[in-house]
This record gives C-alpha cells, structure tokens and sequence, in this order.
C-alpha cells in the first residue's frame, strides 16, 4: 500500500467533497478506496445553486478526481 492509500485509508468513514476534473462535486460519506477507485455513500451532486441526492453509491475513478476536499466547521 502506497503512503497515498494509507492517508486516505485513515479517513474512511469522512465526510469529503471531491472535485472532479470535469468541474463535478459530490459530497458524501468515504467508505472505500484502492488504486483506482473511490466509493462514496450518502451522497448528493453539489450545483452552484442546488444539492440533488444520488442514489446509492457513487464509485469515483481516481484518475478523473482533481481534489478532495475535508468539510471544516464552523470558526
């Protein structure tokens, strides 16, 4: 496993909204990672002006991620 994997793999179980290379964003709760592929549950799309709910899960192909980004509360 490379050092990649072990970072993600210890924040399994977050909250994350991912960026796609194509301008996309979801928000949900990681559940599963490897080489490849992210897997996301409770997940909604994220629009400039709307949320919409994704049914069941959401497998995310690494290489189409731009970034993931950690929700941070309120300062």
């Amino acid at each position: 496993m490379g050092r990649r994997d072990k970072l993600i793999r210890q924040h399994l179980r977050e909250r994350f909204v991912v960026t796609l290379r194509n301008g996309e964003s979801f928000d949900g709760l990681l559940v599963d990672a490897d080489e490849k592929t992210y897997r996301m549950v409770d997940v909604v799309a994220v629009g400039e002006r709307s949320r919409v709910a994704v049914d069941g899960e959401l497998f995310l192909p690494r290489a189409d991620v731009l970034y993931l980004q950690k929700p941070g509360g309120v300062a």
